[in-house]
């Protein structure tokens, strides 16, 4: 029962409030290259948010742009590691 509670209040991660416009940090995924030479993260910019099919608003896929070079991807929700800066604009 305690575990149920700790469950209900725990925040929400961070991808289930992305939206478009958001800058966020990405999880690199390389698995064939040293963590110790390599940066584990990259920053960009998404341009839309794909919700699953059990829910809409959930999302599950996020088109994002690669600030430093402009490389347009499709990445899983779960890589966004934060937000870094919200949208200015509203939804």
């Amino acid at each position: 029962m305690l575990f149920l509670k700790a469950l209900n209040h725990s925040k929400p991660p961070d991808f289930l409030l992305v939206k478009s416009g958001d800058y966020v940090a990405i999880k690199r995924v390389e698995e064939l290259t040293s963590s110790l030479n390599q940066n584990n993260h990259w920053i960009g910019q998404v341009i839309n948010c794909i919700g699953g099919a059990r829910d809409p608003k959930a999302w599950t896929l996020f088109q994002v742009i690669n600030i430093d070079t402009g490389e347009i991807s499709m990445i899983n929700a779960d890589m966004v590691e934060m937000i870094l800066k919200t949208s200015s604009k509203s939804k």
